[in-house]
């Protein structure tokens, strides 16, 4: 489709994939914007990639040139329903699509999954109060944080800190 009409569609929960899928295959253009996430899974960091928005992606549709309808739409498998205003579809400016995806390329870019710290390996602290001390990572402490040694007073002290505030040393 050359022009742009981008319509926000609701989905069923955790079924964006889905849902895609099932319109890309009635020739629509898609877009669900992806993000990487940092997760334990296991007792182990490791990162995966879930929808921006869950529950919510992008379709680029327009009535008039196309022989898909809205019912057919709202119908596909995994969609909920076409987010609307009053009788209105909830219409999306190209540019701001184009601000997603850089913004969604920018953090793809950023990533360094090489760099997950295991048990013993040396680590600095890159952020609050114990910021340029460096530490022994020990374990995972949930799914955002970690408890790494820190040497203080000749005693290495357990602290939990937040995996941002964090980095591997290489």
């Amino acid at each position: 489709m050359t022009a742009s009409n981008w319509l926000l569609l609701q989905v069923k929960p955790r079924q964006e994939m889905r849902a895609l899928e099932n319109l890309e295959r009635q020739q629509c253009e898609c877009y669900c914007p992806l993000i990487q996430v940092e997760k334990i899974s296991r007792g182990k960091r490791i990162h995966v990639e879930e929808a921006l928005f869950p529950g919510y992606f992008f379709i680029n549709f327009d009535p008039q040139k196309s022989n898909l309808t809205y019912t057919a739409i709202r119908s596909s498998r995994g969609v909920s329903k076409i987010v609307r205003f009053g009788e209105e579809p909830a219409k999306v400016s190209e540019a701001l699509i184009l601000q997603i995806k850089d913004c969604e390329k920018a953090s793809v870019s950023s990533l360094n999954a090489p760099n997950l710290p295991q048990k013993g390996d040396t680590v600095i602290i890159v952020e609050g109060p114990f910021k340029g001390l460096q530490a022994v990572y020990s374990q995972t402490d949930g799914q955002q944080r970690s408890i790494v040694l820190i040497s203080l007073l000749h005693q290495q002290a357990p602290t939990s800190l937040a995996n941002t505030q964090i980095q591997k040393i290489a």
